[in-house]
């Protein structure tokens, strides 16, 4: 078990939440298929939320899908390499004045740029993505705080279904998850955004919450060319096809989370990651599926500091 970096855990927080009945509903109506790597394997863990807390396949069933797994692992690899993750949006070089401070819409996403960024000097970047049934504004509202405090530009888009794509694609039984039609998506609402905004490019960083977090795992340790950070609260899987060069990821997830119990986070995807060389910062605190706004401030904190 990993030493985790830090405990929040000092009374009650009272959160800016962004966990929504829909994005619960989701989570309850189908069962979790969520793949994680130990090392370079990969290998997953049944559970289902019923309301009572999560229930896990018994021993026999387990090693039996397991096996199962491992042949269709072998068989499925090719097909998954052909769903590409790469994101090929780079911030530009401005010659132009850029946009104007306030809110804008790139296609359905909202950018927004805080009255603290200046014209002429670079800012920090951040892509958000929602969680399951919700949708950019819901994300973009809980971390404006922060941009206005902080000088970030935001960037916080809509998935194309009622959850992202990589998320769907989790609850196959036989098969890892890969990436979609989403990609493209995202790939072209950061190509414009980056031709209206003065970005920073070694500090650009994508952060998720819940299905948004698994999202961003996927795409941020694929593309650590564009993200220099990748930020994952409450996350619950990736996809198995990260970069060769590692780079820094900060997950939160809380002790108390019914729907995507720490241990998916804690004990697989970050072990996974820091054994292939990713920087991995784990910070646990006492709640459910949630972000309170102390640990998206710890969180804020870790990647403009480290991001210098």
């Amino acid at each position: 078990m990993p030493t985790l970096s830090g405990n929040l855990a000092r009374g009650p927080v009272l959160p800016a939440r962004i966990s929504t009945p829909s994005d619960r509903r989701i989570r309850q109506k189908r069962t979790t298929r969520v793949w994680r790597g130990t090392g370079s394997a990969t290998h997953h863990r049944i559970w289902k939320d019923d309301g009572d807390g999560d229930r896990y396949m018994n021993s026999s069933r387990f090693i039996a899908a397991a096996l199962a797994l491992v042949a269709a692992l072998q068989s499925a690899a090719p097909a998954a390499r052909e769903f590409g993750g790469a994101l090929s949006a780079r911030p530009v070089v401005h010659t132009e004045t850029p946009a104007t401070p306030g809110r804008h819409r790139v296609g359905s996403a909202v950018l927004y740029v805080p009255q603290a960024t200046a014209a002429d000097e670079p800012a920090p970047f951040l892509l958000l993505l929602h969680g399951a049934g919700g949708k950019g504004e819901d994300i973009f509202r809980t971390f404006k705080a922060q941009a206005d405090k902080r000088g970030i530009i935001l960037l916080a888009p809509n998935s194309s279904g009622r959850t992202w794509d990589v998320a769907l694609t989790m609850g196959n039984r036989w098969t890892p998850p890969t990436f979609g039609r989403d990609v493209k998506r995202i790939d072209a609402l950061l190509r414009e955004a980056f031709v209206r905004v003065n970005v920073d490019p070694r500090r650009v960083a994508v952060a998720g919450f819940s299905d948004g977090a698994s999202t961003a795992l996927s795409l941020g340790t694929h593309n650590v060319e564009l993200f220099s950070a990748t930020l994952a609260f409450s996350a619950g899987g990736i996809v198995p096809q990260w970069n060769d060069v590692p780079s820094r990821v900060f997950f939160a997830h809380g002790t108390k989370d019914p729907i995507l119990p720490i241990a998916i986070a804690r004990d697989s995807l970050a072990p996974a990651l820091r054994a292939s060389g990713f920087a991995v910062t784990f910070e646990a605190f006492d709640g459910g599926h949630e972000l309170p706004g102390p640990v998206l401030d710890l969180a804020m904190e870790w990647w403009l500091r480290t991001a210098q």
